[in-house]
């Protein structure tokens, strides 16, 4: 309470990422990408948007971007934890996709990493980039002081993605991280 009213932070967000958890606690499938955003918006998008009152932003426009990378952010956290997220019983990646690309939940359940399970993590990592890109922008609209470590953050989490892509997608058997050197470059 103190954080919100020194800062502005509208009550809206607060109350947007409560819902989210909630939403988390209760659903574990979603059938639509947009369904997922939406997921997405209320855990990660929102944390964004408080963070943005306390760094500073030069206005409406940067919020936008700060939706996206929250969304690239949490469908980076999905992609890298699709079997500690199964073994829990929940599956975030978009039933409808899985289906388009001939996988189902017995895939995910055996952990199979075949040519479909690398088309459709292909398709997710290129769509997650392209959060991430279409977000790059809306970092120069940060107050200077809140520019390196929101892009830092940024950038450290895309690499996730270059990781996953490195064992070949294969995210049942390996935890896709950055080491201390990737990090430190």
């Amino acid at each position: 309470a103190d954080t919100q009213a020194r800062y502005g932070i509208p009550q809206g967000y607060i109350e947007q990422f409560i819902d989210g958890i909630a939403r988390d606690i209760a659903q574990t499938r979603y059938d639509t990408f947009a369904e997922l955003a939406e997921y997405c918006y209320g855990v990660a998008s929102t944390v964004g948007l408080m963070v943005m009152h306390i760094v500073g932003f030069a206005g409406e426009d940067a919020l936008p971007y700060a939706v996206r990378l929250g969304i690239a952010l949490q469908l980076t956290n999905i992609l890298r934890d699709v079997a500690e997220d199964w073994r829990v019983g929940r599956l975030y990646l978009p039933m409808e996709e899985l289906d388009a690309f001939g996988l189902g939940e017995a895939d995910i359940a055996a952990g199979r990493v075949d040519d479909r399970w690398r088309a459709f993590m292909r398709f997710q990592i290129a769509r997650t980039r392209r959060l991430y890109a279409e977000s790059q922008p809306g970092i120069a609209l940060l107050a200077r002081d809140g520019q390196l470590p929101i892009n830092a953050a940024a950038q450290l989490y895309a690499a996730i993605l270059q990781d996953i892509e490195a064992h070949d997608y294969q995210v049942f058997t390996h935890r896709a991280h950055i080491g201390t050197w990737g990090k430190l470059r």
